[in-house]
């Protein structure tokens, strides 16, 4: 069924249909009346438009989403459903600056860099400080985003370590998106009108819509980012321990420095000890988990598994506007 979907200010999600914009119904009610507890229900909505009521908070799209926690936390892989207590117990005053919680569409353009393998006894200090060499191609990217936003403020902010700070600002969906094109390069002219500078990029913009899969991802996979609230608040604690320690070793070195030895420093990337030992447990564990798998499915299922690598299948030739390549050009 053709249509919208439409996170309102009272906490309910409804769809409303392109032939008729009269009445906006729960998609709840639908769903018990169509397909009663069919678990694959939502799928059928996750490519529908989103609007979002003016004054919904992110609580409000939380437990608008609640009769859905299952497969969206199967699909997402972010614990829904502890988003969603969350936001339900109460909490004092805030310290929060942000305002609201803007939803965008970013394509970004950048020039590609050839990034050879991480040496075996190469620090990752030494690793990230390396000078890399430019390629001939160039990074595309294109995504979602949820982050917070201060009026008269340009920078964006993180969403991801305290819910109970930003579960009652409204969330915005923005209607544009822009194509970001990154560095020097000049890849977007300024002499054409529509094209826009900022900092050292330039930006087209246009007209885009949301999806529900696209704004689901955008608040729990680019915003909250972590598996659950409690996750977030443990890593966020750890991550603050560190950077007071590092900041207190970067004021002692800063004390014992000169003024000429700045000037003649070349920056450099310093990573604080243990920066990345919240990621190295995570990555360490997820081996585990995957060799634990591999051996219990060998041991009790009859399908055969695959061993060595598999070649992904290519096109002979690749097609650009108004030009052929052979794929090994």
């Amino acid at each position: 069924m053709e249509g919208q979907l439409v996170f309102c200010s009272d906490a309910i999600l409804r769809f409303c249909s392109e032939y008729d914009d009269t009445a906006a119904v729960p998609l709840l009610s639908i769903q018990k009346t169509l397909a009663g507890a069919d678990p694959y229900f939502l799928l059928k909505y996750f490519r529908h438009r989103v609007v979002i009521e003016q004054g919904t908070t992110l609580a409000s799209i939380f437990l608008a989403i609640e009769p859905w926690k299952a497969p969206l936390t199967a699909w997402l892989d972010r614990d829904v459903g502890a988003y969603i207590d969350e936001v339900k117990k109460p909490s004092g005053s805030t310290s929060c600056d942000l305002e609201w919680i803007g939803i965008d569409r970013r394509t970004s353009v950048y020039r590609a860099y050839q990034y050879l393998p991480r040496e075996e006894d190469e620090s990752l200090q030494d690793y990230f400080n390396r000078e890399q060499t430019l390629s001939h191609e160039f990074d595309i990217e294109s995504h979602c985003d949820a982050s917070g936003f201060i009026k008269g403020d340009e920078q964006r902010w993180s969403i991801s370590e305290d819910i109970h700070q930003i579960k009652n600002l409204p969330v915005i969906l923005y209607d544009k998106q822009t194509l970001i094109a990154a560095g020097k390069e000049g890849l977007l002219s300024d002499s054409v009108n529509g094209v826009n500078s900022a900092h050292n990029s330039r930006y087209i913009s246009g007209e885009t819509s949301f999806s529900f899969a696209d704004v689901m991802e955008a608040i729990f996979i680019s915003g909250l980012f972590f598996y659950s609230p409690q996750s977030a608040a443990e890593n966020y604690r750890a991550l603050d321990e560190k950077l007071n320690a590092f900041k207190e070793q970067l004021d002692s070195e800063l004390d014992n420095s000169t003024e000429a030895d700045n000037e003649n420093k070349t920056p450099t990337i310093h990573i604080a000890d243990g920066a990345f030992d919240s990621m190295i447990d995570h990555i360490e564990t997820e081996k585990e988990d995957w060799h634990l798998l591999k051996t219990l499915c060998k041991q009790n299922s009859s399908l055969p598994i695959r061993i060595g690598t598999i070649t992904s299948a290519r096109p002979p030739e690749m097609q650009h506007p108004g030009e052929l390549f052979d794929d090994e050009d």
